[in-house]
């Protein structure tokens, strides 16, 4: 797997979205907020007109058995002819905040919000799983300290038959993926799981090209006790995961909330935050935009991606 590949999705070229200002973020999301009242005055209206008849028109019992569905019409009118102006203002939002603080962050940068890091991609590991409903967006690829990396948004579902054979899907991960160039030189397959994270596969013994993943135990016990760590070669992992590196890796794991997924694949290092929320989200249409507030908190996401090359020195030049 050469590092490039993710940020590819199918043949779609990502480009910048354009510079946006904050007058197109404010009138956007007051041309939302409007949307929204007028169609809850319209749903109210519509809702009001229907009870009426149902009280004293003629016919007021199929009415009546209608309402549900009557209810339901309404809803689903209601929240598709405020989807125009959502798209606008969540466009407004992040060409404005989200794309100028990565540009002031990252180099050699590509960002897309309704792009992401594909299925195939992860699924390519042979340590993520990647569900039966895939999602991903945000997508942002670049550099920051000469170390490239990718991340995006994802979110992945399993579908579940009951008894009575009604479908339902379960969240497994919901959080961010990023992909970075790792700094050693190695050519097997490595993952660390913090206990809880839940949706990875080597602990159901799976094998990538014939070699088997054997559960690995680490010379730290405190590291043992916050990660699950499963490798193709037991001796290459101590090679990989030297002391400082572990520190810095539980480091990590106290810092960020949410649950971490490590791996180490043909010199990448992927990582998984499972912390059930999405970065780089607009306020409510129904709260003023602080911008310098928007901009501390957009930075602090943003930040996620800096952290972790900080934290373990991915910029080292160290090949073996």
């Amino acid at each position: 797997m050469t590092f490039g590949i993710a940020p590819k999705i199918g043949a779609i070229s990502l480009c910048y979205n354009r510079l946006m200002k904050i007058d197109d973020v404010k009138n956007a999301q007051r041309e939302y907020k409007d949307a929204i009242l007028r169609n809850i005055g319209i749903a109210i209206g519509v809702f009001l007109i229907i009870l009426l008849s149902c009280l004293v028109g003629s016919g007021s019992e199929v009415i009546l058995f209608f309402f549900p569905f009557f209810a339901m019409v309404i809803l689903i009118i209601f929240v598709a002819s405020a989807q125009k102006q959502s798209k606008a203002y969540h466009k407004a939002y992040k060409g404005y905040f989200v794309q100028r603080s990565l540009a002031n962050v990252f180099t050699d940068l590509v960002y897309e919000r309704e792009e992401g890091i594909s299925s195939e991609f992860l699924r390519s590991t042979g340590m993520i799983n990647t569900g039966d409903r895939y999602s991903s967006n945000d997508y942002v690829h670049g550099k920051y300290k000469d170390v490239g990396f990718t991340q995006s948004d994802v979110q992945i579902e399993v579908e579940h038959t009951d008894s009575d054979g009604k479908t339902t899907y379960y969240t497994i991960f919901r959080g961010r993926f990023m992909d970075f160039e790792f700094p050693k030189n190695f050519s097997f397959r490595l993952e660390v799981a913090e206990k809880g994270f839940g949706a990875n596969l080597i602990p159901y013994g799976k094998t990538k090209k014939g070699r088997k993943f054997e559960k690995v135990n680490l010379e730290s016990s405190e590291f043992n006790e916050t990660f699950r760590t499963y490798a193709e070669d037991g001796f290459e992992a101590f090679y990989i995961l030297d002391p400082a590196l572990m520190n810095n890796m539980l480091e990590l794991s106290e810092k960020h909330k949410g649950k971490l997924l490590f791996c180490f694949c043909d010199n990448h290092l992927i990582v998984g935050l499972k912390d059930g929320r999405d970065a780089f989200e607009p306020p409510s249409a129904f709260k003023t935009i602080d911008e310098a507030a928007e901009t501390k908190k957009v930075t602090s996401e943003i930040n996620l991606v800096t952290d972790f090359v900080d934290q373990l020195k991915l910029n080292r030049k160290i090949f073996k």
